[in-house]
């Protein structure tokens, strides 16, 4: 009987409060950020007592801070976002703790410990079995093209980190480095430079799946060869294709992490206990499973 009166008292709690969630995103011209906000959207929507509120902050890390400074203001319950950049967003985040909120960061975190609960995939560890299939497949002395995503946030690192660790034991094995800040209008302008200035390389390493579609573009307009070594992280529709098309080699899943984000937050709010860090799994996709898999979006 006390059983049953706990769990009463439960989803009283959980359908008669209202709660307030704000979203602060580092943009929505990105394809898989907006994804990662549908995904919010769409779990929270299951519940009438909780609003959602999302922040566009369009790749301006003075603007998401802007943003979160408005969700502590006002007083919100929680802050789910993906940080721009691990150092500085440490700083405001801070505050939300300090006043109570709950904050939960997913897909990028922070440098340090200020937030309630953090989901991602694990970063490093696809970065490492990226260079390793690479490096599988190299023979000989080559050089991969590695198109990094923003400066300063914690996927951008730990996808380079991991990579690097890997290829520092190859020395026949060179990496060029761009940076095309996960966006494929950017990758298309730097993909565009580097015909341009004709600049050799071998296989390609790319931080997102939606970089290299806009280098598949790139490369069509120039007539070259798609079906070179090219790894690519999200696993999303065009990198679907791409992997049964025979134009990209791999990819690795990277779920948006939105679904877990909700869990999370009701979770809280029924007393649950809840993990500090959560690994989300990825998959490494190949031609061999891609008819099998879904992708991200």
């Amino acid at each position: 009987m006390k059983m049953i009166l706990i769990l009463v008292v439960l989803i009283i709690s959980l359908y008669s409060k209202e709660y307030k969630v704000g979203f602060a995103q580092d943009t929505l011209a990105n394809d898989w950020r907006l994804s990662q906000v549908n995904d919010v959207r769409n779990h929270i929507s299951k519940y009438k007592n909780i609003t959602l509120t999302v922040k566009n902050a369009q790749a301006s890390i003075s603007n998401q801070i802007a943003d979160i400074e408005y969700f502590i203001k006002n007083n919100y319950d929680f802050i789910i976002t993906s940080p721009i950049n691990e150092k500085i967003s440490s700083l405001v985040l801070k505050k939300a703790i300090k006043k109570g909120i709950k904050v939960i960061l997913i897909d990028r975190g922070i440098s340090t410990t200020d937030y309630t609960t953090f989901i991602t995939p694990d970063n490093n560890l696809i970065a490492k079995k990226a260079a390793n299939f690479m490096v599988d497949k190299l023979k000989g002395k080559k050089t991969i093209l590695m198109i990094e995503g923003i400066k300063g946030s914690t996927p951008t690192i730990h996808r380079t980190a991991g990579f690097l660790s890997v290829i520092e034991k190859y020395p026949n094995i060179k990496v060029i480095t761009r940076r095309a800040n996960f966006l494929r209008s950017d990758a298309i302008n730097m993909m565009e430079s580097i015909y341009d200035n004709n600049i050799k390389f071998d296989a390609i390493y790319s931080h997102s799946d939606s970089m290299l579609s806009g280098v598949r573009t790139v490369m069509d307009k120039y007539n070259k060869d798609k079906s070179i070594l090219m790894v690519g992280i999200d696993y999303i529709t065009e990198a679907k294709a791409a992997i049964l098309k025979g134009n990209q080699t791999v990819s690795f899943t990277y779920p948006t992490c939105g679904k877990e984000g909700v869990e999370v937050i009701i979770k809280i709010i029924n007393n649950q206990k809840i993990k500090k860090n959560k690994i989300i799994e990825s998959i490494m996709i190949t031609k061999d499973n891609a008819k099998n898999i879904a992708p991200i979006f």
